[in-house]
């Protein structure tokens, strides 16, 4: 968990002896990382859970246009194997890049206007 090591031990056979790990975040460039960010930024306050950002949203925030957000979004579903098509895909990606350590909470960045 974090940077802990956990190993777990249990009483079955000898066959099955690994240790499950999650997979490292893959190698992102600095705009992935800058498009992930705004994707997976704090909730404003109060609000437990939110929709991760809109892909014009990204686009505003980061002065760039929608279709190099769409872009970069495809390169990003695809290093995280996120496959399918849907809004869902958003949050999914989202999670897991929080999961995975790709983005770590405190380098959230918070909405215009927090």
């Amino acid at each position: 968990m974090g940077e802990t090591r956990i190993v777990f031990r249990s009483e079955r056979g000898d066959d099955d002896r690994r240790t499950m790990r999650y997979e490292k975040p893959p190698e992102l460039t600095p705009r992935e990382r800058d498009v992930l960010q705004v994707l997976c930024r704090r909730p404003q306050a109060g609000d437990m859970f939110h929709e991760p950002a809109s892909t014009r949203q990204i686009a505003a925030e980061l002065h760039v246009s929608e279709a190099a957000v769409k872009a970069h979004l495809l390169k990003l579903y695809d290093k995280f194997g996120i496959y399918g098509d849907g809004e869902r895909r958003r949050a999914l990606l989202a999670n897991e890049a929080v999961r995975r350590g790709a983005i770590t909470m405190a380098e959230l960045v918070d909405p215009p206007g927090a």
